[in-house]
């Protein structure tokens, strides 16, 4: 048996526990998906290439860490976004930091939330759930994808059943655990992928 190294095991694990989620959320697609996403009887290609984007991945990221460390919470969340604007305001201030981020001085301004923005997010969360306004998830991710590029993955999320959106003046989006309870499973495969092969300690 040929031995393997520990980075070429934990590749491994990484793409095929990466390959697994990407299907979950394309087989929550196929199950809830409306007519406009679909060609004949299956997804439309240009649909499943989006969900399998890597932008994807990141949301479910992002709502996984806001449940992990308890952020499902208005006042908590706030609190969180002035650190957010904070991290704005140096890279602003730093050219040398912003041309290594490939962010230009409009896109952070654009990042950036202003009191009644955050005041939003305070009064629309109720303890336990976090409601964003959508473009708020583009401000708060401006570091790995454009705006656009994230608005229109959470609507396909979202008609993949994998994110909810509603209308209350603002388009405000939020998640019932179901794509964060993927992004999970697919963290869980690698770790036990890797205790299998003794890369990681039990």
């Amino acid at each position: 048996m040929i031995e393997t190294s520990p980075e070429l095991t934990c590749l491994t694990a990484l793409r095929a526990a990466r390959s697994h989620f990407f299907e979950r959320v394309v087989d929550s697609a196929r199950a809830n998906a409306p007519a406009a996403r679909r060609d004949g009887e299956d997804l439309a290609r240009e649909y499943v290439a989006l969900l399998r984007n890597d932008g994807t991945a990141q949301i479910a990221e992002f709502f996984y860490l806001i449940r992990e460390v308890g952020l499902n919470d208005g006042e908590r969340f706030a609190l969180y976004v002035e650190n957010h604007n904070r991290s704005i305001a140096e890279y602003a201030a730093d050219p040398a930091k912003r041309a290594k981020l490939g962010l230009s001085p409009q896109r952070l301004e654009a990042a950036t939330f202003s009191e009644q923005q955050i005041n939003f997010i305070r009064e629309m969360s109720p303890p336990g759930r976090l409601l964003l306004d959508q473009s708020a998830l583009g401000r708060l991710l401006v570091e790995t994808m454009a705006p656009e590029s994230c608005r229109k993955l959470v609507v396909a999320l979202a008609d993949a059943g994998l994110l909810r959106r509603s209308k209350v003046g603002a388009v405000v989006v939020w998640s019932d655990g179901t794509l964060e309870g993927l992004y999970q499973e697919h963290l869980a495969q690698i770790v036990e992928a890797l205790k299998e092969t003794g890369s990681c300690p039990a």
